[in-house]
């Protein structure tokens, strides 16, 4: 079933390409590059999964998380931390964050679709 989906990522390349995966799988995908206009589009959008890099300039994704939780809106979004970080702090830093997924780069495109799924 198509879901909407918000791609977050500072690399426009990576945000656009897997915006680009996830729309050939029938998603409809919007991708932003920068942690105000993530806030700003998911909570306009109200997506039903946010794939959110990690090292964002302005914001740290952890915060953006942080925030996207408080957002009455976003209550049941499905949120996937995208990082090159695999340790198990940071896969518990993402945890404490309110993220439900941790996935990390090079991103496992059968495995995010099985999130993007379920």
């Amino acid at each position: 079933m198509p879901k909407a989906i918000l791609v977050v990522d500072d690399n426009r390349d990576a945000a656009d390409s897997l915006a680009m995966l996830l729309e050939i799988d029938g998603h409809d995908v919007t991708a932003v590059y920068s942690a105000p206009d993530a806030l700003k589009r998911a909570s306009e959008l109200k997506p039903a999964v946010i794939v959110m890099d990690l090292g964002l300039p302005e914001i740290d994704g952890c915060e953006v998380a942080r925030r996207m939780r408080a957002m009455p809106e976003l209550e049941g979004v499905r949120l996937v931390a995208l990082t090159g970080y695999g340790r198990d702090e940071d896969r518990q830093r993402t945890r404490d964050a309110g993220f439900d997924h941790h996935l990390v780069k090079p991103v496992d495109l059968d495995e995010l679709g099985r999130l993007v799924a379920a």
